[in-house]
């Protein structure tokens, strides 16, 4: 949240409109944007959900005094960011507290550019809802874009503010098993560190990503794992203004076999399994979230640790993607199309960052190289 709090007198008399009401047709107009981003296909479970976070949390990063609220200030509107005059100085301060909380360039950029899209909705479609016709211009004032090619920089290669892993071979393999052998038996709920192991195993075997990975279906005929031709269906991203791009991609030996005992064995001792169709089913939800996932990843890679496996404490669940990736290539390099279409890409630049350095002589001439294969069966360069 800006420390600044901004008059809003200069835009608009207070007491005119009744902060609730106002409010009201700001909220109104949100839930309007996800109706329609739900209308060209975006998933609500996932796409929808984070964007409802992600607008409601930029907007409220600045604070407008209003005499008429209990509390004296409250969150910048959306018209008031379309606002004429004073937006692209509302803009200024939400830009200043994205840098101020130290965010990565990219992901600075996806708020600004989902927030761009959500204004661009409001401008072309300014009726306020409900309100029989009524638009945001005559009860609130002019609407204008505050955006310029300055607030969107583009062509801009951004380098990776955290490290990003991949998982040798021997490695990663060696983490599965421990996660076998040690985690799965010390775990009190043993159809839960299943569930938890299955979907890892998962995850780092066909490249998914999690929101494709908490969406597999197991069930009915929207069942997306097929034993006899050996693959996984998978939902990706949805392009604009269209459906999620499906794709098949092969199940390895092992995952097969992992996912064959999980469906026979532990899933049916979920509660929820029963009338679920998803495949990894959620301890209070009707599927595994993202969240969830994540807490249990975060546990799994700590007792990985404990036991003596060398794996980063930072590795994250998209490194599990970026292992695959990596090694899929190491394994066929001349097969860096079919990896894009196991990956869900269109385009060769979008596989590229998951594919992790490892050749020691360009790491001798980058000494600030920040992408690690990890492999410490290897010596060490140097060491004696």
């Amino acid at each position: 949240m800006s420390d600044s709090v901004i008059d809003s007198a200069s835009v608009q008399a207070p007491g005119v409109i009744p902060w609730e009401e106002r409010i009201h047709d700001n909220d109104n107009k949100i839930e309007e944007y996800f109706r329609n981003c739900h209308f060209r296909g975006c998933n609500p479970d996932t796409t929808i959900r984070a964007l409802r976070t992600e607008i409601h949390s930029l907007l409220r990063r600045v604070e407008v005094a209003d005499p008429t609220h209990p509390q004296g200030k409250r969150q910048l509107l959306i018209w008031e960011l379309l606002d004429p005059r004073r937006g692209p100085y509302y803009l200024g301060l939400l830009i200043a507290s994205l840098v101020a909380d130290d965010l990565a360039p990219d992901t600075r950029r996806k708020y600004m550019s989902d927030l761009r899209y959500f204004c661009e909705y409001v401008t072309a479609k300014p009726h306020v809802p409900g309100a029989g016709g009524l638009t945001l211009t005559e009860k609130y004032g002019p609407l204008v874009l505050p955006f310029t090619r300055y607030d969107l920089p583009v062509h801009v290669q951004d380098r990776p503010r955290k490290k990003r892993y991949a998982l040798a071979p021997k490695l990663r393999d060696d983490f599965f098993e421990i996660l076998r052998t040690d985690y799965l038996p010390d775990h009190p709920t043993p159809h839960v560190a299943a569930r938890n192991y299955t979907a890892v195993v998962l995850k780092a075997e066909v490249g998914a990503r999690l929101s494709e990975l908490v969406g597999v279906r197991s069930g009915g005929e929207s069942r997306d794992i097929d034993y006899p031709k050996g693959t996984v269906r998978l939902f990706g991203k949805a392009k604009p203004y269209s459906g999620k791009r499906i794709r098949r991609v092969p199940l390895t030996p092992l995952a097969a076999e992992v996912l064959s005992v999980f469906e026979k064995v532990f899933r049916p001792m979920f509660l929820r399994s029963a009338g679920s169709e998803y495949l990894f089913p959620g301890e209070r939800r009707e599927r595994f979230t993202k969240y969830e996932f994540w807490k249990a990843f975060k546990e799994m890679v700590a007792f990985a640790g404990e036991a003596g496996l060398p794996v980063p404490e930072d590795l994250k669940p998209h490194d599990l993607r970026r292992t695959f990736a990596t090694n899929e290539l190491e394994k066929n390099p001349l097969g860096y199309r079919r990896l894009l279409r196991k990956m869900g890409h269109s385009y060769p630049s979008s596989t590229a960052p998951y594919i992790i350095a490892c050749d020691e002589d360009e790491e001798e001439t980058r000494g600030d190289l920040i992408d690690i294969f990890i492999d410490p069966y290897v010596d060490k360069r140097g060491a004696a």
